[in-house]
Order: structure tokens, then sequence, then C-alpha cells
């Protein structure tokens, strides 16, 4: 039996005004379950490639096709951690649960959950002010996680 495709990009190319083409003529096909690194230098397109696939940016040219429950079955770990200083820990990670319209209670519950998962619980009531660097990519990872999302984008979580 063949294994089911979960990414398919077919002759996938993207240009930017500014710094031309970036990716040119992509084809892969990623399977449910499988685990694949982007490796290459600093400027060679592995965040682009990622953000296609997140679908928070559109291509130039060809396709991306992403097998999915829902819009927020993907989570996506950016470079930055990209928390909303006025909110505590635990609210920034609950965000995308509150945007599905996932009742508090239960927000609280996956939340803590996901927190758990990176070693964060006992910092839930703090400000992103009061986190380490480590600290917020932990963070950003539960939010990404919180969703239990089929696909995790990693976006250079471990940088050298």
């Amino acid at each position: 039996m063949k294994p089911e495709s979960h990414i398919v990009i077919e002759n996938l190319s993207k240009s930017f005004a500014a710094s031309g083409e970036i990716l040119h003529d992509i084809n892969i096909n990623i399977t449910k379950g499988d685990f694949v690194v982007l490796l290459g230098p600093s400027g060679s397109g592995k965040s682009t490639l990622l953000r296609l696939i997140a679908g928070l940016e559109a291509a130039s040219s060809g396709t991306i096709k992403v097998s999915q429950k829902n819009n927020f079955d993907k989570g996506f770990v950016f470079q930055e951690a990209h928390l909303m200083p006025w909110r505590t820990l635990r609210e920034n990670v609950e965000l995308p649960l509150k945007l599905m319209k996932v009742a508090s209670s239960e927000c609280k519950k996956k939340s803590l959950n996901a927190l758990t998962q990176v070693a964060l619980e006992a910092a839930e009531a703090l400000f992103p002010e009061e986190l380490s660097g480590g600290m917020k990519m932990r963070a950003s990872l539960a939010r990404a996680l919180v969703t239990e999302p089929g696909l995790l984008l990693l976006d250079n979580l471990l940088q050298p």
C-alpha cells in the first residue's frame, strides 16, 4: 500500500522584486508521518518555502497541496518568538484556541498541557519581558503545539 501524501509541491517557484528568484521549479512529495529537514545557507529560500507551505506567502508559479483537517491544522514556529507583550505566557499560548472559538476552560487546559510539553508550566503567569530568549522560543513552540496540528513547521528553531 502506497503511503498517503501529506504535502505535494509541484513546479514551485518564488520570486521577489528586490532579490529575484529565490526558489525555482521545486518538486517534493512528503508523506504523512515524515520528518523533513531543510538545510542550506542563509538566503537559500528555506524560510520562504516554509512560509509558502504554511500559506503565509503566495507562489510565483507552481502548486502546493497540503492535506489538513482545517485552517488550524498547521503549526508554525517563526525564527522570532513573536509573543504579544501585553499577554501572559499562557494567554499567548491560548491565542490560536481563542481564534478557533474554543471554550475558555478547554483553552486553559490545553494551553497548560502545551506549556508542560515545553517545560514552561511554572512560568504561565509571566509576561514575555520576564522570559529568557530560550523560554520565548519554547513558548512559541507551545503556541504551535496547542492546536495539536497535523503539520508542524519549525523555522530555524535550533540556531547555531
